[in-house]
């Protein structure tokens, strides 16, 4: 019995001349086409592309190589370790810092390992880990590695500082962990010059631990630095007719110097 012949044989074998170059072009093109996006993908995750910048991250990211590699030059002219060379690290973080701006996640966390390998008390490069593992979702270890520059500034360095706390405060929000965010980002909130930014983000996670004094308290606070601030009058306007006698203590605490103590 014969067997029917398939349809790629049937195809094949009626096709004209014509027929088969076409499909044998289309083959070879659709090959072409793979092998390319194969490589740009490699490519881009190689960081060997460099193209004409069109963000202001681009631009930072293309001016911080080319920096590098000056400084690399100028390391190796003077006989100096080139990882621990202050313009190479300044420049390996600037790199970074744009990584993290357009988005390149495991680009930015290759980038600041090298860095930290070296220099693992600099604390603008553990700023910036902490900020790429919490963009990541590595929220545990970046409240690690917040806590790490803490450690490292101390009371000095107040924008460092605040940019720390305010990275544990949303870590530990997303992690479950309501009271010691709340801590945090009050703390954040306070460092000179206050941000009205965190004291809105404490007051709202105030509100869901049912904390009323204290979420009056930041809200007022706000209000002190933005009198306009919509949603600080909305909530004060709900904490004053559903909690008015915390929102009262609040408002006494601030105006005799003694909240948040």
């Amino acid at each position: 019995m014969n067997k029917r012949p398939s349809t790629t044989r049937r195809y094949l074998r009626d096709a004209t001349l014509g027929q088969r170059r076409a499909a044998f072009a289309a083959a070879v093109l659709t090959v072409v086409m793979l092998i390319a996006a194969i490589a740009l993908f490699f490519a881009t995750e190689m960081e060997m592309l460099r193209p004409t910048p069109t963000t202001a991250a681009e631009t930072q990211y293309l001016r911080a190589r080319s920096a590098e590699s000056d400084a690399i030059d100028a390391a190796r002219a003077a006989r100096v370790a080139v990882d621990t060379a202050p313009a190479v690290v300044a420049a390996r973080i600037d790199t970074a810092d744009a990584q993290l701006l357009m988005g390149q996640f495991s680009a930015a966390a290759r980038t600041l390992d090298l860095v930290l390998r070296d220099n693992p008390h600099n604390v603008r490069a553990l700023i910036l880990r902490g900020n790429v593992y919490e963009t990541s979702g590595d929220k545990r270890d970046a409240v690690d590695t917040y806590h790490l520059v803490l450690d490292y500034v101390g009371t000095h360095e107040p924008e460092v500082r605040r940019e720390a706390l305010r990275g544990i405060g949303y870590s530990l929000a997303s992690l479950g962990e309501g009271p010691q965010a709340l801590d945090a980002l009050t703390q954040a909130a306070l460092i000179v010059p206050e941000s009205t930014t965190l004291h809105l983000a404490a007051g709202e996670l105030a509100l869901e631990l049912e904390r009323w004094e204290l979420a009056a308290t930041h809200f007022y606070s706000v209000l002190r630095f933005a009198p306009n601030d919509e949603l600080a009058l909305d909530r004060l306007a709900v904490l004053e007719r559903d909690h008015s006698e915390a929102a009262s203590a609040a408002l006494i605490a601030l105006t005799e110097g003694t909240a948040y103590e």
